[in-house]
């Protein structure tokens, strides 16, 4: 949820631009992956960036960037390894670097830092 607007990978990206206050930042280019432009919106600490498909832009990713906002599940930067598998059990993968979890069309990833989160990533599974 940013700014009080449900936010999930793969979902349209108009209807939730629209119920959104202006962007604080905003970029584009042309996508690597997909036929289009690639778009990059920021809201104060969390950052979507979509992909186009069929004149359509989805939410391709949904980054977190600092502890003023966490996951719907508590999860926030700066948690500690071992609280966030108490929060979302055993990851699908997990390096030194990172626990990732995979559910349905979506990977969720932290990325650790001395056992610590320092990155919170929902990225779309589109394959």
């Amino acid at each position: 949820t940013v700014k009080g607007t449900d936010v999930a990978v793969n979902a349209p990206m108009a209807p939730i631009a629209e119920s959104l206050p202006e962007a604080d930042k905003y970029f584009e280019s042309e996508s690597c992956a997909f036929q289009g432009l690639d778009k990059v919106y920021t809201y104060g600490s969390v950052v979507i960036t979509t992909y186009p498909e069929n004149g359509t832009d989805y939410v391709y990713s949904i980054e977190l960037k600092d502890d003023t906002v966490s996951t719907k599940e508590g999860a926030y930067i700066g948690m500690a390894k071992d609280d966030v598998i108490k929060a979302y059990g055993d990851a699908t993968n997990v390096t030194e670097a990172a626990l990732v979890y995979e559910k349905e069309n979506c990977q969720l990833a932290f990325i650790l830092e001395d056992n610590c989160v320092k990155n919170i990533t929902y990225t779309a599974i589109t394959e």
